[in-house]
């Protein structure tokens, strides 16, 4: 999952293990420092194809991974995954991108 650093709020959409009943709550854990930005989520949408979108605002640095946990207010995990923040259009990604010049 790709989001723009450059926001600072974010739609996610993700497929779930099980549909949610009520709140869930997200878990943003930055893989270099282990920074921890977590929230419960009360307002989502599930489209027609079993998508659940929600908005999340996070202030995230370029170029950085970060460990995306959704889970139940009980605990229970709904979806676990890796988010990207770039600004670089994705079709011409490139993990070295303005760090190596030749």
């Amino acid at each position: 999952m790709i989001i723009n650093p450059n926001n600072i709020q974010h739609t996610i959409a993700f497929v779930p293990r099980f549909d949610p009943i009520g709140a869930f709550k997200y878990k943003l854990v930055d893989t270099a420092t282990d920074y921890v930005e977590e929230d419960e989520v009360d307002s989502y949408e599930i489209t027609t194809r079993g998508k659940v979108k929600f908005t999340l605002s996070a202030d995230v640095t370029s170029e950085t991974r970060y460990q995306l946990t959704i889970t139940t207010l009980g605990g229970e995990i709904m979806y676990r995954g890796l988010v990207i923040a770039t600004a670089q259009d994705t079709q011409e990604y490139q993990l070295t991108n303005d760090k190596y010049y030749f």
